[in-house]
């Protein structure tokens, strides 16, 4: 028991700070609980009598829904398993604490039961916190108080299974291994085909009617809709997952020290490595005994800033492969392609997809990002020069953005090709931009307010999607009142909505700058 003790030691003392710092700070112990209150609300209104649907089997959104959910986590696991993800594994979270841990007077297979047990529940906890609103919020209407843990049990199972499987699947060699990419390959590949289906059932085209007759009606997310009613079989099947995961696990580390401390070792290094690539340049020119700084020739100011659009391509092409890049690129243009057939045929259901469905998603997804703006902030490429703060701001998030619009872009390309028009595609990509803009400006005034990296991973993340939701609102006025007075359809609407969306993404540059001023030093203790 003492050595259990003495290996929680550094984790316990983690967790304490952390809930120190929340109580010598109101603001920040005030927008937890705030969140705390917003996941409770949703759960009750979740739960509450008048909620409770008919009787019957549920409608087919709602079953694609659930699809979405029940299928995503076997896509992940099958994924996990066929791929490996030993690059975020941590395994020691430094050289000392591996040191310290392969030392112990402790059998391998509790040091590693112990660092596996941690590694999933952080990755639940840091999970719930960042996706509980999303969760609850996407669980469905009508059900108990029960059947509501039974769903979020489900989610937690689901959640520790695909945690539980990447420490097996990076510690096995040989037969197994094979036999791991094959499981995971097939698992990834079923999971898909339901999705896959209910996107074409949703699209209703033509060319696929004869196809979708003789497909099974199969949907995995009805365990979603019998948690809801009551029946919690439906939890046993992840949980065997996570059980036969562990077991898996316990079996592969009896005794692997040497592998558990090259897979840490490895990624110490590779995080080191990223981050002398990302100093690399500054530290060059800082060591230089007559560096001097220089101004831009043509006297622009955001010259000097648009360095760090250049720094974040630089490291975008050292770490993601042309394969990946060239195999996104290219489900982007057959994704445009295929959004132009189905705007041949369901030209309403394109547009309902385009003005809601689209630009929501859109929010849904920025908002359970973090903004990881603090190291940038402490790398001395940051403040190299004399550029404003706010055209800094700027130029870092435009640093992310360019690769959105370059997605969006070949999307609109592939559109125009089959639809053989490109007024329509650069109207959405316009449109677009201007969203993606407005969104990532949003997650930098979120981040001025939260600096803290647990906050980013909570009570930020429902703030960033109210306010982001809230100041979609202007745009779209503009654009109405903007159709209506000149009368010209979408051309000047699409115009002044992407207008008064930069504009608002400007103010929210500036008010991030004014709050960021001066405080870059204590980010690391906020």
């Amino acid at each position: 028991m003492n050595g259990l003790i003495a290996l929680s030691y550094g984790d316990r003392h983690a967790l304490v700070n952390a809930l120190r710092s929340l109580r010598t700070r109101p603001g920040r112990l005030a927008m937890w609980g705030l969140y705390a209150v917003a996941i409770l609300a949703f759960a009750f209104f979740k739960t509450t009598p008048r909620a409770h649907p008919t009787a019957g089997p549920p409608p087919f959104f709602v079953l694609a829904v659930n699809d979405l959910w029940v299928c995503g986590f076997g896509l992940a696991f099958g994924v996990v398993l066929a791929t490996g993800t030993s690059r975020w594994l941590g395994v020691f979270s430094s050289r000392a604490e591996a040191l310290l841990l392969t030392r112990a007077e402790m059998a391998p297979l509790v040091v590693a039961a112990y660092l596996q047990m941690r590694a999933v529940a952080i990755a639940l906890a840091q999970g719930f916190a960042r996706f509980a609103y999303f969760i609850v919020f996407g669980i469905p209407s009508g059900t108990t108080v029960w059947a509501l843990l039974a769903q979020l049990l489900f989610f937690a199972a689901a959640g520790a299974a695909i945690a539980s499987v990447a420490l097996p699947r990076a510690l096995a060699r040989g037969a197994s291994r094979i036999a791991m990419i094959a499981a995971g390959s097939t698992i990834a590949a079923a999971a898909a085909l339901p999705l896959a289906l209910d996107g074409l059932r949703v699209l209703r085209l033509p060319e696929t009617a004869s196809l979708l007759r003789h497909a099974p009606a199969v949907h995995p997310g009805a365990v979603m809709s019998a948690l809801a009613a009551g029946d919690l079989r439906a939890v046993l099947v992840p949980l065997a997952v996570a059980l036969v995961a562990t077991a898996a696990f316990a079996l592969a580390a009896r005794d692997a020290y040497p592998e558990l401390y090259t897979i840490s070792l490895a990624n110490l290094e590779w995080r080191m490595r990223v981050r002398t690539r990302r100093t690399a340049n500054s530290d060059d020119a800082a060591a230089e005994p007559d560096a001097k700084t220089v101004r831009s020739a043509t006297g622009t100011r955001l010259h000097g800033a648009l360095a760090l659009v250049w720094a974040d391509a630089l490291m975008f092409a050292r770490n993601v492969s042309p394969v990946v890049t060239g195999i996104v690129a290219l489900l982007a243009l057959v994704g445009g392609a295929a959004f132009a057939t189905l705007a041949r045929h369901d030209p309403e259901l394109t547009f309902g997809i385009l003005t809601g469905a689209g630009p929501g998603l859109a929010i849904a997804v920025a908002s359970t990002t973090g903004v990881r703006l603090a190291p940038a902030l402490r790398m001395p490429l940051f403040w190299l020069g004399d550029v404003p703060l706010a055209a800094r701001l700027a130029a870092w998030a435009a640093g992310a953005l360019w690769r959105d619009a370059v997605l969006v872009a070949l999307v609109a390309i592939g559109y125009a090709a089959v639809a053989r028009d490109a007024r329509a595609p650069l109207l959405v990509f316009i449109g677009a931009t201007g969203l993606l803009a407005l969104t990532r400006a949003v997650g930098l005034a979120v981040f001025a307010l939260f600096p803290n990296r647990l906050d980013q991973r909570g009570p930020a993340m429902i703030v960033r999607a109210i306010l982001s939701f809230a100041l979609v609102a202007p745009p779209v006025v503009a654009g109405a009142v903007a159709t209506a007075a000149f009368g010209v359809p979408l051309v000047v609407g699409v115009l002044a909505g992407t207008g008064v969306a930069i504009a608002e993404a400007a103010a929210l540059v500036l008010f991030a700058a004014w709050r960021l001023a001066g405080r870059v030093d204590s980010l690391s203790l906020a």
